[in-house]
């Protein structure tokens, strides 16, 4: 299997050696000519600065879209239109412009195309997942998401002013960039109906986005959400919390464990974590799972990209709601928007 990474930032080198690593074969990377690296990748690819080039040469089957945001749209659409399936980095992109005909195209070609929520393969929430389901702390009336971590710190090698998440123009900010809360509460919750934020940028970092932003979801379950996010956390912190009627569910992913209170037994238990489990092995698992997605022969894709293009018009709300300081109504959004939320209803 053939596959070019657009890209060859923090997740692109990380892509690439594991495409190698799983047995899928050297990959082709297209990146800029001139782009700083921290070392070498250390695996075998074939190297493009062109990315029509890249295409046409490569022909490739997959095409893996790991370059600044505000780029995902046309390059995904490029290589959809050249019969790739495509694989794009969150968030999906920086606008809705483009959006809806990229799923159409990717549909009307037959081709996957998924958005990468990498924290979906993390066991932890997976199994945070399957025991809400299974309603092992009854019906969830309140869920919370909490991420933070100094930009700085990401990327030590290069200037962090310089990279994706700290500019306006290439779709930065603490809320697109954090877009896994947004898509881990929306996959262990459902729809929401409408978002509430306010955003501001309140450190002294040298950035023209917001650093740190405060959300309120309401789901159509009736449940409510808040997500926190933020630049400025100089230790860094993951967790997810699920407040249910019988019980709490709570994630924490630094501590890599899931914990379950049972109102019942008034007890709290540890349902999951493994103390040396490998952050990479969600990555290879997410790979794994979009190849083996690929459709076959007269079977259409089951990987479609709704669900990426809902949490993007949820963070694109929260930044909406955020600029003109009310609640947006996501039931009053476009028929696509509605079409891509609608994508997380769980069935009846």
């Amino acid at each position: 299997m053939r596959a070019l990474i657009v890209g060859l930032g923090s997740i692109g080198r990380r892509h690439a050696r594991n495409w190698s690593a799983l047995g899928y074969g050297p990959p082709a990377v297209c990146h800029q000519r001139n782009a700083p690296q921290p070392e070498q990748l250390g695996v075998e690819a074939r190297e493009y600065w062109d990315l029509g080039q890249a295409l046409e040469r490569e022909q490739p089957d997959v095409v893996l879209v790991t370059n600044p945001t505000s780029l995902h749209v046309p390059v995904a659409r490029r290589a959809i239109d050249a019969g790739a399936h495509v694989l794009v980095e969150k968030p999906l992109a920086s606008s809705t412009q483009g959006v809806a005909e990229l799923l159409d195209e990717a549909r009307a070609r037959g081709r996957a195309l998924m958005a990468a929520y990498n924290l979906r393969f993390h066991p932890g929430l997976a199994r945070m997942r399957v025991l809400a389901q299974q309603q092992a702390i009854g019906r969830i009336l309140s869920a919370r998401a909490d991420a933070g971590e100094y930009l700085p710190d990401w990327h030590p090698w290069e200037d962090y002013r310089q990279g994706y998440s700290a500019r306006a123009d290439l779709g930065g900010g603490a809320v697109l960039t954090f877009s896994h809360e947004l898509d881990a509460l929306c996959w262990l919750v459902g729809a929401p109906r409408a978002v509430t934020a306010r955003v501001t940028h309140a450190s002294s970092l040298e950035i023209d986005v917001e650093d740190t932003a405060e959300i309120i979801l309401e789901f159509e379950s009736n449940a409510l959400g808040s997500v926190h996010v933020d630049y400025v956390r100089r230790a860094a912190r993951r967790t997810i919390e699920l407040i249910g009627e019988n019980g709490i569910l709570r994630w924490d992913y630094q501590r890599n464990r899931l914990e379950h209170y049972d109102a019942d037994a008034r007890q709290w238990r540890i349902e999951d974590g493994d103390p040396a489990y490998a952050r990479n092995q969600m990555y290879l698992d997410e790979l794994r799972y979009f190849v083996e997605g690929l459709p076959a022969e007269h079977r259409p894709p089951a990987l479609d990209g709704r669900q990426g293009a809902a949490v993007l018009a949820v963070a694109l709300a929260a930044l909406r709601s955020a600029r003109h300081g009310r609640t947006i109504d996501l039931q009053d959004e476009d028929e696509a928007t509605r079409g891509w939320l609608s994508s997380f209803r769980f069935p009846a």
